[in-house]
């Protein structure tokens, strides 16, 4: 089925190229796609006002409700991956593991990207990134995605060090009619979605959508090796009996724009989304060092999230605007650490922006919010294994924010300055300050040259302030009593029998006083001391004894050209210095006997705190070049580099550290090659072709096949010796992603078909790789797929 999907799109689009010229010339409607008028767009993710983009002193991408529907996505990390400077690495096929402008130590959370919906934050709470699994509208509901590259702390604050991804849905006012949209692809995916709206009175728009979207996984990896090969099991058949590939996703959405008078505007949004899979995980209980074999959990996931936002804007006039808005993300989620756990986490959040233009030469805004984070971690599935020391709890962030940006010399050299003050209530009572200085010359309307420096902050996720995770448990004491408490008896005695003749009792004396030695409250202490004694010690992981928020300042310079409607140029270059990074202790050093903070084992404890600081360095490039009417070619070049080293702290003492805590290689990429092709003929006809390249990055990873589990610290600290080696299944490597679509437009431009393929050089890749967080043996590949758009009026 894939070599034919393959062939028919492949040959389609050969006989559209061949036949373009003779297309182009037949119809004089060819799509003028002006670089210049791109340029000139107008954008409002940097300071939460409407400016134009080649004026703004920030690095910016932008995608276009166009751009979406040509990439062929079928998810937003599909539309994400061709943004430079953004990398994620797909473990599943809805599950997505990103960072951007950073790439962070092992065992650790990007957390340094803010994603927004609507203007609403949409962060996973748990480690302060975004759920990919736990999110799905219509694609072509997205009127377009500002992607900031670079901070965005002084205007949005916590978790925006390194980018801001702000999704633009479609505004009730220019909706398009009624929109019914179906496709199909190999492997088992189906998605069906309607759209409609438009205005209903001369102050009332609304607009509404329904999506449902369906996979049924790639070939299940269980019972098989990374070739897809069958492997003899050690029970003779697989554990995995259900399809935890399967996921059947299902969206509702409202909209409603109401003019209250000429100048005020009162918005409302609302967006659903649910989710049914099934997610495999186990936990190494303890009972493990005596049956050697994990607690497999079958998890019937039910997730769902809802973010909704009501917005009231007033315009005094046309230098002075004000809004209010009040959001919020509920958000019901599968967590699988730790043998796996369900979330109802959510955001209530509230701000208000006032923004004036003092005369000609300053346009100041003046914000501040308030924002209310529920945690509420429940139905934990092994409270001996993962716990924390308050699973419900109520953070609050308040912050308050000034900016002014200063206009010279006719507007061409403008000076940006502010300051953001921001509170985390679940790390401290302080305030933390992001400030910002840019400056950008325009030249002449084809040329601006930036740059300047910003400071942020990443407030630490809910694992980040007060986990208890065991990474190798011990059998309780009275286990341990009754595997060795013979054994230690019987040296118990013995001592006591000596003694006793050593004092010069003879052998019937010297038995009866071991006797009641042993038998006393004293003897049976010490037998009770020396089982302790022997036993396994625990090991786990927690947080440091004081967790703060990582601090991120950014050097940036860069230039953006427009040569007319043939010829654009942008280039990025940056410095990060990151300090208070969090990671696990230096050195792999542990405290030992610790009572656990959730109960009264004794442990020794790995801890995970602010260990590390580090620098990111890159360059981002972006190149589009018009040749022709209607042929738009792009290519562009992100370089990335992140260096760690281990920071002084209270908790350890680094003197005697060598250990380097970067990675060997690192999570993004150091280099990503994207390159564009966007053909639009006559005749409706339109083809795009992308191609990814990347230079080597982290995938490498083991797995027991005969016995279906990744491996895990309990088994390497058990038996190194003896352990048998796990194979590897997926090795540290570039990666190629090669993309295809090929549209026709019909019936007035009303009927759009096409088809598409997806990542069509990908044979087949093991994707799960994280032992903490999955337990299957998965991957990802190559689709392709055809469908089809239908506007009723």
């Amino acid at each position: 089925m894939k070599k034919l999907s393959s062939i028919f799109i492949l040959s389609l689009s050969l006989y559209i190229l061949n036949s373009g010229q003779v297309l182009a010339q037949e119809n004089e409607d060819i799509l003028d796609l002006s670089l210049e008028d791109l340029m000139n767009m107008e954008v409002t993710s940097v300071s939460k006002k409407s400016e134009r983009l080649q004026d703004v002193a920030s690095a910016i991408y932008v995608v276009t409700a166009d751009d979406i529907m040509k990439s062929g996505a079928t998810t937003l990390h599909e539309v994400l991956r061709n943004v430079p400077g953004y990398w994620g690495v797909q473990t599943s096929y809805s599950n997505v593991y990103a960072s951007m402008r950073n790439s962070p130590t092992d065992n650790t959370d990007p957390g340094t990207v803010l994603y927004l919906l609507d203007g609403t934050p949409i962060q996973d709470l748990m480690g302060s990134v975004f759920s990919f699994r736990n999110f799905d509208i219509p694609l072509d509901e997205i009127d377009r995605i500002e992607v900031i590259k670079g901070s965005g702390g002084t205007v949005y604050g916590a978790n925006s060090a390194t980018g801001v991804v702000n999704i633009f849905t479609k505004n009730p006012e220019k909706y398009d009619g009624v929109n019914v949209r179906a496709e199909g692809a190999a492997p088992g995916y189906a998605a069906v979605s309607v759209r409609a709206g438009g205005k209903i009175s001369e102050k009332i728009a609304v607009s509404g959508y329904a999506k449902y979207r369906y996979f049924s996984g790639w070939e299940s990896m269980a019972g098989k090796d990374e070739d897809g090969n069958d492997v003899a099991l050690q029970n003779g058949t697989t554990d995995f009996t259900e399809n935890y590939d399967e996921s059947n996703y299902y969206s509702l959405g409202a909209k409603l724009n109401f003019d209250v008078t000429e100048k005020s505007k009162l918005s409302a949004r609302v967006h659903f989304n649910g989710r049914r899979e099934n997610i495999y995980s186990s936990v190494y209980d303890q009972n493990f060092l005596l049956t050697r074999d994990d607690n497999l959990i079958l998890n019937e996931v039910n997730a769902n999230r809802t973010v909704a936002n009501v917005r009231f804007d007033h315009n005094f006039s046309d230098n002075h605007s004000l809004f209010v808005r009040a959001s919020t993300n509920i958000e019901n989620d599968f967590y699988p650490v730790g043998g796996g756990m369900n979330i109802s986490n959510s955001i209530y959040d509230f701000e208000i922006q006032d923004n004036v233009s003092l005369g000609q030469f300053n346009d100041l805004s003046i914000g501040a919010n308030y924002r209310i984070v529920n945690f509420d971690i429940n139905d934990i599935n092994s409270t001996d294994y993962i716990n924390y020391t308050n699973p419900q709890t109520t953070e609050s962030i308040k912050g308050a924010f000034v900016q002014d940006k200063i206009k010279l010399l006719d507007e061409k050299l403008n000076f940006t300055l502010g300051v953001k003050a921001e509170n985390y209530s679940l790390v401290n009572d302080k305030y933390y300050l992001s400030p910002m200085a840019k400056v950008a010359f325009i030249a002449n309307r084809h040329i601006t040259v930036w740059g300047g420096f910003t400071q942020s902050y990443t407030t630490p996720g809910f694992n980040n302030t007060n986990v208890n995770l065991f990474l190798f448990q011990t059998p309780d004491h009275a286990t341990w009593t009754t595997l060795i408490g013979d054994q230690v008896t019987q040296g118990v005695y013995a001592q006591a029998y000596q003694q006793a003749l050593d004092m010069g009792a003879d052998d019937a004396a010297a038995q009866s006083e071991a006797t009641n030695y042993i038998q006393s409250e004293e003897g049976m202490a010490v037998i009770d001391a020396q089982v302790t004694e022997n036993s396994a010690p625990n090991v786990a992981v927690k947080n440091g004894t004081e967790t703060v928020p990582t601090k991120f300042q950014t050097w940036e310079v860069g230039v953006k050209t427009n040569w007319g409607d043939k010829f654009q140029f942008n280039s990025t270059f940056y410095k990060t210095y990151i300090t208070d990074g969090v990671s696990v202790n230096p050195g792999q050093q542990l405290l030992t006997d610790q009572q656990s903070i959730t109960d009264n084992r004794i442990t020794d404890y790995y801890l995970y705190g602010n260990y590390v600081s580090g620098e990111s360095i890159g360059l981002e490039t972006v190149i589009k070049y018009n040749p022709l009417q209607g042929l738009i070619l792009e290519a562009s070049h992100a370089w990335t580099e992140t260096d760690w080293e281990y920071q002084k702290n209270d908790d350890f003492d680094i003197s005697g550290v060598t250990q380097n805590p970067t990675p060997a290689t690192s999570f993004m990429p150091k280099h990503v090659f994207r390159f564009k092709v966007d053909y639009s003929f006559g005749q409706g006809f339109n083809a795009v072709a992308s191609l990814i390249q990347t230079s080597t990055f982290k995938t490498e990873s083991a797995y027991y096949l005969e016995t279906e589990r990744y491996p895990t610290l309990i088994e390497n600290e058990l038996s190194p010796a003896t352990t048998p080696l796990p194979t590897l299944v997926a090795e540290n490597a570039p990666r190629t992603i090669v993309n295809l679509r090929v549209e026709k437009k019909l019936l007035d431009e009303k009927l759009s078909i096409y088809v598409f393929g997806n990542d069509i050089t990908n044979s087949g890749k093991v994707a799960d790789t994280d032992h903490l967080r999955y337990t299957t043996l998965s991957q990802i590949g190559a689709m392709y797929g055809a469908g089809l758009n239908y506007r009723l009026f």
